[in-house]
């Protein structure tokens, strides 16, 4: 009868080790010896999931390779599979700036500038963030980086005659074209002994476009509709020239008081880029640039200039929006002494 009424559980047996020490029960789970395992499995064990591991990543490696090799397949050597109009790009440059911002600054189109800075100094001098700062010399010294690349000609020629560039070898950038502005440090620096103050100069440049040729506008047609948002001074410019194959480069302010503060001089003072530096074709390539030269205007210190640039040739389409076509950025001049 006392058996009978023998309460549940009172059977249990409690398992090997219950009662060990956390240190103990670490030691028996890195070498058990009653059961000769080894992080809670046998040699053999170990041996079996180890194969059995290394089969199947060779075959998921070899079949990921086979995937990105046939992948590669369908690609063209040298050159996008979609281009201009196929692809994402298009076929409308946008139009880009030089000197680039800081690093910390890499979204600003904002330049700003002490017009009586001396300072021949680069921030961080010798080291290879050299010119990582806000001096005028510093955005000399990052002009001057971009332009060493044009040192190198490997691969290109000189083009003599402006004609699309139907050659595998693309065109050497004449940096004449650029005059004063190809001269370090590209107006940045003031230099008070000929009582100069700073007249930067801002470099355009289209972005590159691969195979892309632009069709230069026909002087008849400026009067179209299409042509409307072009300066008469540009327009002059191309009726008067004696060379029509040219993407042109129209700036102005973008407000009536940026319009009044902004005096400023083209290099080459026709606006135009030669049709011969186009097309895109990869490898080592000097995009063609054009200079804008910021003159001395007292008047202008320490206002804010909100200055918007065009291309023009035919067919562009200009979008605020999209920064298609164009390019919008700001002029801080601030006065000899550092203050707005």
């Amino acid at each position: 009868m006392g058996d009978s009424k023998q309460m549940m559980g009172g059977t249990a047996i409690k398992p090997v080790g219950w009662d060990r020490t956390f240190c103990e029960s670490l030691q028996y789970m890195i070498y058990d010896p009653a059961n000769g395992t080894i992080l809670t499995r046998t040699p053999l064990s170990w041996l079996k999931i180890i194969v059995f591991y290394c089969i199947y990543y060779t075959f998921l490696a070899g079949f990921w390779l086979g995937c990105l090799n046939i992948f590669f397949m369908t690609l063209p050597e040298g050159r996008p599979k979609w281009e201009q109009d196929a692809s994402i790009i298009g076929s409308n440059p946008g139009v880009g700036l030089r000197p680039k911002q800081t690093d910390a600054m890499i979204d600003s189109a904002m330049f700003v500038l002490k017009a009586g800075d001396e300072d021949m100094r680069p921030t961080n001098m010798g080291k290879p963030d050299e010119g990582e700062g806000d001096k005028n010399i510093d955005y000399a010294v990052r002009m001057q980086k971009y332009l060493k690349k044009y040192e190198d000609t490997e691969g290109l020629r000189d083009c003599e005659e402006n004609v699309i560039n139907k050659d595998s070898q693309g065109c050497i950038f004449d940096m004449a074209t650029l005059d004063e502005c190809a001269e370090f440090p590209y107006g940045y620096v003031a230099n008070k002994s000929i009582q100069s103050f700073a007249e930067p100069c801002i470099f355009l440049k289209f972005n590159k476009i691969f195979n892309w040729e632009p069709t230069p506008i026909n002087p008849e047609n400026l009067e179209d509709e299409a042509y409307d948002k072009m300066s008469v001074t540009l327009k002059n410019k191309i009726k008067k020239s004696s060379d029509h194959n040219m993407v042109w480069i129209d700036c102005f302010g973008r407000y009536a008081a940026d319009k009044e503060a902004f005096q400023f001089e083209y290099y080459p003072q026709n606006q135009g880029i030669p049709v011969k530096y186009f097309p895109f074709k990869g490898g080592n390539y000097q995009p063609p640039l054009i200079a804008l030269k910021f003159t001395e205007n007292k008047a202008a210190w320490g206002q804010l200039q909100h200055i918007e640039c065009r291309a023009w040739f035919d067919g562009v389409h200009h979008d605020t929006k999209d920064k298609a076509g164009l390019v919008q950025f700001e002029m801080h001049m601030l006065a000899s002494d550092g203050r707005a």
